[in-house]
């Protein structure tokens, strides 16, 4: 017979599991690309101290919802904005289930277009229909972490903010998930570093090239293997005294040298 309260117990630790881990949203997914974390919050708060749509100077917080309307967005739209100081929510974007796209160009990653907003004032000038974009790169050291039960969470703080004519918000996030198949991109060597490998591999080959020749061809030794070598010895000495110049110059302590010549 089986025990009631050990029933009892496994059916309360189902509902449990059900309620507080599972995802909240059906949702388009990206080959390579983990979006579980976006979709499993009921909504994530995102606070900004500039560019808010309509009053670009104003602080802005921000309420969003991957594949489903968000709480603070009239449980109608998936989007919003308040600024400071303002008494209603602007809605930034509707409600879709696919909106996550990969890159087409650039590093991997991907972006999530939410659909435009209804047609509303956003400001005493601007009447448009508003819309939200939001870039995710790929930073597995940032932490986007999903509280339990239908809490809403706390986003970390964008990268970058922008808001263009035509009522466009852009968002740009750090996100693990971006990382295509869980790995950072190996990042190449920057300009700098090529510029430096190319002039050692031609200050190497001019000094190999030129030992050689003075050894071979012009049969000298010891420190005349190198090429034009009375120039290299002589730079160092050239090096110190265009530095003491230059500092006798802007101390005004220079003394003029070298042979005078009378007036004529």
């Amino acid at each position: 017979m089986i025990n009631t309260r050990s029933l009892y117990f496994a059916l309360l630790l189902t509902c449990f599991v059900h309620c507080t881990s599972g995802q909240h949203a059906i949702c388009n997914s990206l080959e390579g690309y983990d979006t579980k974390a976006l979709i499993s919050a009921v909504q994530w708060r995102v606070t900004t101290d500039y560019a808010c749509l309509g009053n670009p100077a104003a602080d802005c917080t921000y309420y969003i919802s991957f594949c489903q309307t968000a709480e603070n967005c009239f449980h109608q739209y998936s989007a919003c904005q308040n600024s400071t100081g303002a008494s209603n929510m602007t809605v930034i974007g509707a409600y879709s289930t696919t909106i996550f796209h990969e890159n087409e160009s650039g590093p991997k990653g991907f972006y999530a277009v939410f659909p435009q907003g209804p047609r509303q004032n956003v400001s005493n000038t601007t009447i448009c229909e508003p819309s939200l974009k939001i870039k995710f790169t790929c930073n597995l050291k940032t932490q986007w972490l999903v509280p339990v039960g239908d809490v809403t969470a706390l986003a970390p703080e964008p990268d970058d903010v922008d808001v263009d004519d035509a009522c466009l918000t852009t968002l740009t996030f750090d996100y693990p998930g971006a990382c295509y198949q869980g790995k950072e991109p190996e990042k190449g060597m920057s300009g700098g570093a090529v510029f430096l490998l190319i002039l050692f591999s031609v200050a190497v080959a001019y000094f190999l090239i030129g030992m050689a020749y003075n050894g071979f061809v012009k049969h000298k030794s010891g420190v005349n293997l190198i090429p034009q070598a009375s120039f290299w010895i002589g730079l160092p000495i050239h090096i110190i005294e265009g530095f003491r110049t230059t500092l006798g110059v802007c101390t005004g302590s220079s003394k003029t040298t070298g042979t005078s010549y009378e007036s004529v």
